[in-house]
């Protein structure tokens, strides 16, 4: 019943989003459009969903239909798909067998030696695709809120309903892993024991459902926006919106399956780290005369793994308790269900994300723990956390202004709404494409407030390693590249769209990540 209640909220969401009042140019441009029968329906009602006006709105359906080569285009995404699939098996491969220290890739013997552990194996593929299994059946069965996200230009201005059940999906995960583990069907452990081979199961799935998706997109007639480029269009996708039943497969790809995972590894170190210690002190006969069982009970991981477990816990509960905020993002209204985000979220987050970690628990297991001063280890706790508040209310922020504006926001009550979080009386530019530019806030400050607050918490997963491998601070140079493409992106997408009002934005924000720096 409160699963058909909270889906039943669609209808009432969408007559809300539009009876919307429009601003005098968007009245007088929707009648202008309706007095001319070819450009009458569509175009007028995406304008009233958006808030944009109606030649906003022709804006956005011809650059939504428009294809621009990124990323070096198709011999640059054809690197792309075949050189990142074997830098992960090399770093991997370099923390398991040398410390996290680089090797000659060119080396026969380096591969020799590794590759055979990282074969995929029946436990390896059985406990990766249950896990997704149960992914899908849970994200399809289980209470949340509906949501609609943004007008869909290929699709008339249809907005599409997602249901947002990440909550209940996720406590649901932590009664079963933690019954499955104390029961001692699942130690929990046996993630981290098999993470070579379920890394290369979910490589090998993200390759197959990359094919498989452009496949059925090209033979269904549903895929959009194609280069004509086999590579280019594999890389991007071809179709927008892939769905199965009421669940949109990019978005349970993105939030669902890869940071789950991460933090799953995480928690399988940081058991495993635990127990290695506890044996170690029976080992020596670690005891003292009134407090030996109470000394051997206590949690024995050490500081920085417990670091990387709490950093990946705030990213994964983050995801699932905002995760109503995210059908109105850039990768769920615009990006393709293509390899760069089936392969990135099926195998790339989860097991390149996690090279802290792995780092630190083969340190652990080869008897030489990572260890820092008490200032050190509590000043990164700190930075953890305040960039942390920083970017979870930064993207609080910045998507329920835009929920608020369309009539699509739903409060919620998922655990930790943090102070701050939404604006009640957001300062922003009014554009003449209609669209508003947040300019209240952490969004006062800098253009980019949620990357800064990113990138300084992916800079602290990497400095808890300390500095002995480079292959920890992975995840912030790719990162930082990545943003950096993003921004750039952003800044010309913007300047395009929105022409002197953006200018006039940029003299209200002047700094792109720091206040008065840059």
């Amino acid at each position: 019943m409160l699963l058909q209640t909270e889906r039943g909220m669609g209808s009432s969401l969408r007559h809300r989003a539009t009876k919307r009042k429009l601003s005098a140019e968007d009245v007088s441009s929707s009648r202008s459009l309706s007095s001319t029968s070819s450009e009458s329906g569509s175009e007028a009602d995406i304008a009233i969903k958006t808030g944009s006006t109606v030649e906003g709105a022709k804006k956005d359906a011809a650059r939504d239909s428009k294809v621009m080569y990124e990323f070096g285009g198709p011999l640059g995404v054809s690197a792309l798909m075949v050189g990142f699939p074997i830098l992960m098996l090399y770093f991997y491969l370099c923390l398991a067998f040398h410390r996290g220290h680089l090797q000659n890739p060119l080396s026969q013997e380096f591969w020799a030696n590794g590759l055979p552990t990282i074969v995929p194996t029946y436990r390896a593929t059985m406990i990766y695709m249950l896990f997704n299994v149960f992914q899908l059946f849970t994200a399809a069965t289980l209470p949340g809120v509906t949501v609609l996200g943004l007008p869909v230009p290929s699709l008339g201005g249809k907005q599409l309903e997602y249901l947002c059940n990440g909550v209940a999906t996720w406590y649901v995960d932590l009664v079963l892993v933690a019954a499955l583990h104390f029961t001692g069907v699942f130690p929990i452990t046996i993630v981290i024991d098999e993470v070579g081979p379920i890394m290369s199961v979910a490589m090998i799935w993200g390759i197959i459902v990359t094919i498989g998706c452009y496949v059925v997109g090209r033979v269904t007639g549903l895929d959009h926006r194609m280069s004509g480029s086999i590579p280019y269009d594999l890389f991007m996708g071809a179709i927008l919106n892939p769905r199965i039943g009421n669940v949109d497969l990019k978005m349970w790809n993105e939030i669902r399956i890869p940071w789950k995972l991460l933090f799953f590894v995480s928690l399988s170190a940081a058991v495993k780290d635990h127990e290695i210690n506890m044996a170690r002190e029976l080992q020596a006969q670690v005891w003292s005369l009134f407090g030996g069982m109470i000394e051997m009970n206590a949690i024995k991981t050490s500081a920085p793994l417990l670091f990387m477990l709490l950093a990946h816990l705030l990213y994964v509960n983050a995801c699932m308790k905002g995760e109503e905020c995210i059908p109105t993002t850039w990768d769920i209204f615009y990006e393709k269900w293509g390899f760069m985000l089936i392969f990135w979220n099926f195998a790339g987050v989860p097991f390149s994300y996690c090279y802290s970690t792995l780092y630190l628990l083969n340190r652990s297991l080869a008897n030489e723990p990572i260890q820092h001063s008490k200032f050190y280890t509590t000043f990164l706790f700190v930075t953890l956390l305040l960039a942390y508040y920083v970017w979870d209310t930064a993207n609080s922020q910045k998507n329920r202004f835009r929920m608020q504006q369309r009539g699509t926001f739903v409060e919620r009550k998922t655990f930790p709404q943090l102070p701050w979080g939404t604006l009640k009386k957001p300062t922003y530019v009014q554009t003449k494409h209609g669209n508003k530019l947040l300019t209240g806030g952490h969004w006062r400050f800098v253009r980019k407030p949620h990357y800064t607050a990113d990138l300084l918490m992916a800079l602290s997963w990497g400095l808890i390693t300390g500095f002995d491998s480079l292959i920890p601070y992975f995840y912030v140079v790719f990162f930082t590249t990545v943003l950096v493409h993003r921004v750039g992106r952003d800044e010309i997408h913007c300047q395009s769209k929105y022409g002197a009002d953006f200018d006039e934005y940029c003299r209200q924000v002047p700094y792109m990540f720091i206040p008065f720096i840059f």
